[in-house]
């Protein structure tokens, strides 16, 4: 009996520390507010792919081609983004990413299109734009 108590003992404090951890992180300053264009994925950051494989280089020309709100591509940072699936999801209304679709949207990206120095988007607006990652701007 005493060796289960001690398992059940040594299973709470691997539980506590893992939970301790995991709020400590959502308390960290990076975790918070909004985030700056250097904080945009690098070729080595890329969501989804291997560090070793080289993002994909695409034109504005090819961007060009992705002008609709059914298929939506943006450049912000010179990376694209197909943001086709998540207009209808943009808190701020499909009408806000629109007018970028198959342009540069960076400016208006880092303002939050208020024409000047406006709010940086939050974390989540950020892995929004990661997870719809496409390539570079070459």
């Amino acid at each position: 009996m005493t060796a289960l108590r001690r398992v059940v003992a040594i299973s709470l404090v691997v539980f506590g520390v893992a939970v301790l951890y995991i709020l400590l992180a959502g308390l960290s300053p990076s975790s918070g507010g909004g985030r700056s264009s250097s904080r945009l994925p690098t070729a080595a950051q890329t969501p989804g792919q291997p560090t070793e494989t080289p993002p994909a280089v695409i034109s504005s020309q090819e961007v060009a081609k992705h002008n609709s709100r059914n298929d939506c591509w943006i450049i912000v940072s010179s990376k694209v983004y197909d943001v086709s699936g998540y207009l209808s999801s943009h808190p701020g209304g499909a009408g806000t990413i629109a007018p970028y679709c198959g342009k540069e949207a960076t400016h208006a990206f880092e303002t939050k299109d208020s024409g000047g120095g406006g709010d940086n988007h939050s974390n989540r607006a950020y892995d929004h734009l990661d997870s719809a990652y496409v390539g570079d701007l070459g």
